[in-house]
């Protein structure tokens, strides 16, 4: 009766884990043909936070890099690592937001306290003179919502889906 039991947990658990899995699948299909549609800050505005960490992550996967989402960043915070060597942090703000210095110093003690040494910090709006400057001191390179948005352009496919989606 123990067992029978047991195995009826491990097959629940597997079938959790394989739903899991499926769904994360479907969302990144999801998010890829969300991301050829996208032609206009207003788009990236309008994502849901984790679809816009998502996006960032998909303009990096296209651009060849090995991309991992990480759920502890900084202070509890999520963010991409991009080929273990590089640490993204994307912020979805308004486009008038000017980026303080206290993010890039966040992102500035993480990257110390995990060896890394280059950042990018990732905005819709733009960043302050201080910021910048203490972003050039820390090799972590500024993105600004028109540099998103060209970098998103850059990549996009010609309307063709990705091989995994094909019929």
């Amino acid at each position: 009766m123990l067992i029978l039991f047991l195995i009826l947990i491990m097959l629940t658990w597997f079938l959790m884990e394989l739903a899991r899995r499926i769904y994360h699948i479907v969302y990144l299909v999801r998010i890829s043909l969300l991301f050829d549609s996208i032609n206009s800050k207003e788009d990236l505005l309008f994502l849901r936070k984790r679809d816009f960490e998502y996006v960032v992550a998909e303009i990096f996967k296209r651009s060849g890099y090995r991309v991992r989402m990480s759920d502890h960043f900084g202070e509890g915070g999520t963010g991409i690592i991009l080929n273990d060597i590089l640490y993204v942090q994307a912020r979805k703000e308004r486009y008038q937001h000017l980026m303080e210095i206290e993010q890039a110093k966040k992102l500035a003690k993480h990257m110390r306290e995990n060896g890394i040494y280059r950042g990018m910090l990732i905005t819709l709006g733009d960043f302050k003179n201080n910021t910048k400057n203490f972003c050039h001191l820390n090799v972590i390179k500024c993105i600004n919502g028109n540099q998103l948005l060209q970098m998103c352009k850059d990549v996009q496919s010609s309307g063709i889906l990705p091989l995994f989606v094909r019929f």
